[in-house]
């Protein structure tokens, strides 16, 4: 009877549990509720062409800038002169090398990579066709593909 007991209790806890969760769901009128400290998303296009477009973004503190991969092979981003240093969260294919500095991985065709800018300042890159095989990664970087552009972030 003591087994039973405590069965029954543990089947109307989890009863209630989904009749609870239930409940808030329904509020929400199962609609994606927007953040209320939205950032401001600005895209780039790595063309196939041989572009970035646009070449040159401003932006504010806090922006996060998305690159969106139409070349018909992986990219890799590259900053040159001032590094970006600081960054909000989650970054996306990018990583911090030795020097404190963002950089990014390889970018497969089709996918983003994504930038939270915080510190102002102009920041050039070049976006290139990222090396296949060890003698592309070992050898001068001649001929290969390479598009430049640049994020101005202004307070």
């Amino acid at each position: 009877m003591k087994l039973y007991r405590r069965i029954l209790f543990n089947v109307m806890a989890v009863a209630l549990l989904i009749v609870d969760a239930a409940a808030e769901t329904g509020e929400s009128g199962q609609k994606i509720q927007p953040d209320k400290d939205i950032k401001v998303h600005q895209i780039i296009r790595i063309h196939y062409s041989g572009a970035v477009i646009p070449e040159i973004l401003t932006v504010k503190p806090g922006s996060t800038v998305v690159w969106i991969n139409d070349a018909k092979s992986a990219v890799e981003i590259q900053f040159e002169g001032k590094q970006v240093t600081l960054a909000c969260k989650s970054p996306v294919h990018f990583t911090i090398d030795e020097n404190g500095s963002f950089i990014s991985d390889r970018i497969p065709t089709g996918s983003v990579a994504s930038l939270c800018f915080i510190e102002p300042g102009e920041f050039s890159y070049i976006a290139r066709k990222a090396p296949t095989t060890v003698s592309e990664r070992m050898g001068p970087r001649d001929g290969i593909q390479e598009f430049k552009g640049k994020i101005i972030v202004q307070k």
